[in-house]
């Protein structure tokens, strides 16, 4: 327990490191599936998610940079911020440029498929 007067112990330095992380393990499977060879329908859905998670990285290096006064930790959220926002910025894109592509040629697989 802190006596009145002290100072507030500083935040550790692993949760910056935990949110880097992250936001480069998202980064990564975006661009795992938007890299494909092939248009892969399937894989709107995954990035939809991981362009929400990118948004909620985002959040958190924002808290985090209120927490951190140092210069280096504030350049480090930065860094993983721009990770971040450049996950959400490419997954957007790239869902809604073949958004409509996916649903016209799911439209067209349940026109020839036969009835039941």
């Amino acid at each position: 327990m802190q006596k009145s007067g002290a100072p507030p112990h500083p935040p550790r330095r692993n949760w910056i490191f935990i949110t880097g992380f992250l936001a480069v393990l998202a980064a990564g499977a975006s661009a795992y599936l938007i890299l494909k060879p092939e248009i892969d329908c399937n894989a709107l859905a995954p990035l939809t998610v991981l362009a929400t998670l990118a948004a909620f990285l985002i959040s958190i290096c924002f808290r985090q940079m209120g927490r951190y006064v140092d210069k280096r930790s504030r350049w480090i959220l930065l860094v993983f911020l721009l990770i971040a926002a450049g996950t959400l910025f490419e997954d957007f894109r790239f869902v809604r440029h073949y958004r409509n592509f996916c649903d016209q040629l799911q439209h067209q697989i349940r026109q020839e498929a036969p009835p039941r």
